[in-house]
């Protein structure tokens, strides 16, 4: 068990570098989120397999036979940052199997892959992807269903990206089954969620600025067809602009 010094050690260096950096401009921000992730890497190497995040499952594959792989971008674990159940772990190796909707956390030391409670994985970080686990509520209409979603645009009105894997196995036995993407694409307002697969159903979304925001896409030259990710995050800061 990691010693009580351990846990002092952290929490006063924490709150010193909170009281240091408090009269500090917006512009350290960037300084003031390396000195905290430092503490917290501290905090983690000196803990190690007492971390909350080894409350897991151990993830093993079982896809060697297949062609490509199950999980998003690279077949190999990224670095990435995660806060699960309520903690912020940063510089972490993560990968996350969008077949089974699920985030595998990699131990540092032994490298074993750890399939993490996805209910308590409250968002992670690959890159520039922030993802989120999102829950349904009472108050939403046409919810896609609970599971992660990348957040490309959070706002009053967001997009969100589900990205879904399938193994496509072929009948003939000479053929190797393969895994196959899928791309799905919401707009959320308010409590109400818009699949978004084309202009039409992007300007129904925004269906009371409709002629103004299909004005704007024409003039920008936005082609959902060639670029769906960037032309719905364009039109809805716009729309959302018009709004306020």
């Amino acid at each position: 068990m990691p010693t009580p010094s351990i846990y002092c050690t952290v929490l006063f260096s924490t709150l010193l570098i909170n009281t240091s950096f408090a009269q500090l401009s917006i512009s350290d921000s960037a300084l003031y989120r390396s000195a905290q992730d430092n503490i917290i890497r501290f905090y983690i190497d000196s803990v190690k397999e007492n971390l909350h995040i080894y409350n897991g499952s151990e993830f093993t594959a079982a896809y060697r036979s297949s062609a490509g792989h199950p999980f998003f971008d690279y077949a190999e674990p990224q670095k990435g940052d995660i806060n699960y159940d309520g903690i912020y772990y940063p510089g972490v190796r993560l990968s996350y199997d969008i077949s089974q909707n699920e985030v595998i956390f990699v131990t540092p030391g032994n490298n074993l892959n750890i399939k993490l409670i996805s209910e308590k994985v409250n968002w992670f970080r690959l890159e520039d992807h922030l993802f989120a686990y999102i829950h349904e509520d009472s108050n939403t209409v046409n919810f896609p269903g609970n599971g992660f979603y990348e957040l490309a645009y959070d706002g009053i009105n967001s997009v969100l990206i589900k990205r879904k894997k399938y193994l496509d196995q072929s009948s003939r036995e000479e053929t190797v089954s393969k895994f196959v993407q899928v791309t799905i694409y919401y707009v959320r307002k308010y409590d109400t969620y818009y699949t978004i697969d084309g202009k039409r159903s992007l300007l129904a979304a925004c269906k009371d600025k409709k002629m103004v925001v299909s004005r704007y896409m024409h003039q920008e030259n936005l082609d959902f067809k060639k670029d769906p990710r960037n032309t719905i995050i364009k039109v809805i800061n716009y729309y959302t602009q018009l709004k306020n």
